[in-house]
């Protein structure tokens, strides 16, 4: 067991998450210690059987840190230090953004998951392009997570931050503010930001939105219009709102361990739209190299997590990286396995 499980993690779960959350990104904002703790216990360490391609940016790991922990990019270059393959900033709304009312966040130990009432606080697109500005000459991919209630704005942002990233992902939000009977529509939303980007789709990756991973058609249709237009990736997850009156919105998105079959089997079905055409990124309770091969297999090339980061601490992707380039390298039917191989295999036989 880590230091992180044993020691750190139980005092980190005395305070309340969103003060344990906050500890968390305090502790992330100098990168010279853990530089040095990159180093001495090898957290950056790369093996070459784990590289991979998304969204045509070369991953030395497939093991990325999701959208969420860094909303704003103030903690690029500590986290760049801990063995991700990529990391993910955001959501980066065009506006500063307070959020939900306190608590945002609920732990639940015994399942190691979450569940997350956030709201979308940010600093605005502002302020993250100027830390991302200040990033460039970082050595890990990074993918800035863009938010909006309308095609206008996600469109906005995206040709704002696309200059300092590696790729920009797309969050397609709902307003909360539809009336009785009416229904979010995310396709005709997609459409619009892809007819406001005129080019560079490729750089492109689009959240497929929880509730439409529901909905086998409009599943699909989502899908064919990424692969029309060239988008360079999918982000597929399984996270599912329930109501909680311990928040203080009442209600939140359930992350973690709890969510990793759900996620697999969405994961799956978005590589039986997709044949190939496209590459996946998959998401949810993911915390062990056999998530991350079990999630290759059903159709992914990479995959990115959040509460595994929580409850296994920062040494979560060097763990992960280690294990699975043992894991790849020992696989009896091919020695040259990598995570696109295995993906691959599974858009054949799809």
């Amino acid at each position: 067991m880590s230091i992180y499980q044993s020691v750190v993690r139980p005092a980190l779960f005395k305070l309340s998450a969103d003060r344990s959350h906050e500890i968390g990104r305090a502790a992330l904002r100098w990168k010279f210690p853990w530089k040095v703790a990159s180093a001495l216990y090898g957290l950056s360490r790369t093996y070459p059987v784990l590289q991979t391609t998304f969204a045509g940016v070369t991953l030395d790991s497939p093991v990325g840190l999701a959208a969420g922990f860094d909303k704003d990019g103030d903690l690029i270059e500590a986290l760049s230090c801990l063995g991700f393959g990529f990391i993910s900033v955001g959501s980066i709304m065009p506006d500063p953004r307070y959020g939900n009312p306190f608590p945002r966040i609920v732990r639940w130990p015994e399942r190691e998951a979450i569940l997350d009432s956030m709201g979308v606080p940010s600093k605005g697109r502002a302020y993250a392009i100027e830390r991302l500005k200040a990033k460039r000459s970082r050595n890990v991919p990074v993918f800035a997570n863009v938010g909006g209630f309308t095609s206008a704005t996600l469109a906005e942002g995206v040709l704002a931050v696309r200059p300092y990233v590696d790729a920009v992902e797309i969050s397609l939000m709902c307003p909360n503010v539809l009336a009785a009977g009416e229904h979010f529509d995310e396709l005709a939303m997609l459409r619009g930001v892809l007819d406001r980007v005129p080019d560079g789709h490729g750089s492109l990756i689009v959240r497929v939105p929880n509730d439409t991973t529901a909905v086998h058609d409009r599943f699909a249709e989502l899908v064919e219009i990424c692969v029309a237009a060239g988008v360079g990736g999918l982000k597929v997850g399984g996270g599912y709102a329930r109501s909680e009156p311990r928040l203080g919105s009442g209600r939140g998105t359930v992350h973690g361990r709890v969510i990793f079959d759900r996620a697999l089997e969405n994961v799956e079905r978005a590589a039986g739209f997709a044949k190939g055409r496209i590459p996946i990124k998959g998401n949810g309770g993911i915390s062990s190299a056999e998530d991350v091969l079990a999630m290759c297999r059903s159709g992914a090339v990479c995959v990115d997590l959040y509460s595994a980061f929580i409850y296994r601490g920062w040494t979560i992707a060097r763990d992960l990286n280690r294990d699975l380039a043992q894991a790849l390298s020992g696989e009896a039917r091919s020695p040259a396995a990598t995570p696109a191989s295995v993906a691959r295999s599974m858009a054949d036989v799809a």
